[in-house]
């Protein structure tokens, strides 16, 4: 009679541990996808009407610093870069864009960057409390 309770009970851990093996490996390939692609091509369109004047077609930097590349790379995390490009741009009027439009041009420049897209998109709330360096 034992046999029977501990092959359900084995049964049970072992899909247990299957379901851990699996969140884990999704956990891992979605890392650093903070945007979707529908977001980070909105966000080309709205950074091209409100940024490509200073920073560049290319982000390459004009008037305005570079966003793509070694000039990105640094000390700031993507939380900190949010909180100033939502607050200080852009330079002739700072903070005027909507939340989301903030959001979708965070999503361009994060693909833009290097970093992938993934299946929960990029919201104002969670773009000010992302760690991770850009």
């Amino acid at each position: 009679m034992n046999r029977p309770i501990s092959t359900v009970v084995m049964a049970g851990a072992l899909a247990g541990l299957l379901c851990a093996v699996r969140a884990h490996a999704e956990a891992g390939a979605a890392a650093g996808a903070y945007y979707t692609s529908v977001q980070a091509a909105q966000g080309a369109a709205a950074y091209k009407a409100n940024c490509a004047q200073c920073h560049g077609a290319q982000l390459e930097g004009v008037s305005g610093p570079s966003l793509k590349g070694v000039a990105m790379k640094g000390s700031q995390t993507i939380g900190d870069i949010y909180g100033f490009v939502s607050q200080q741009m852009p330079a002739g009027a700072p903070g005027s864009l909507s939340p989301k439009t903030y959001s979708l041009i965070m999503a361009y420049l994060l693909k833009e960057n290097g970093h992938p897209a993934g299946a929960v998109a990029l919201t104002p709330q969670r773009a000010m409390t992302i760690k991770e360096k850009i």
